[in-house]
């Protein structure tokens, strides 16, 4: 399952990431994007929008991995990771308490 955090500053997205790895997850297993930088001009120069992943560049394609959000968040940073749904809860949990305005389990 996938369990996202929108978060509104960087200082707490790096409190967030550093409770996450000392629950054992890695920093290159969570995604970490600004939903800012995905509206500039994709198209025009891809490379420039650092740390964006897309689960689709697998195929080829250059997605920005905010575009999977851009209806239900406009704004923040989205710190997301894959995790099993025994640890569901206390994930969602240090999220809030990092301050998280918003969290999404998929």
């Amino acid at each position: 399952m996938r369990i996202t955090a929108v978060m509104p500053r960087q200082d707490q997205v790096c409190a967030l990431v550093d409770s996450l790895e000392n629950m054992g997850y890695k920093r290159k297993d969570m995604i970490i994007t600004n939903m800012a930088k995905s509206e500039s001009d994709f198209e025009d120069d891809p490379d420039d929008i650092i740390d964006i992943k897309s689960e689709r560049e697998g195929f080829g394609e250059k997605e920005p991995y905010t575009d999977t959000f851009s209806d239900r968040v406009k704004y923040g940073i989205l710190v997301s990771l894959e995790a099993p749904e025994k640890n569901a809860a206390r994930i969602m949990e240090i999220m809030e308490q990092s301050g998280a305005v918003e969290v999404i389990k998929e």
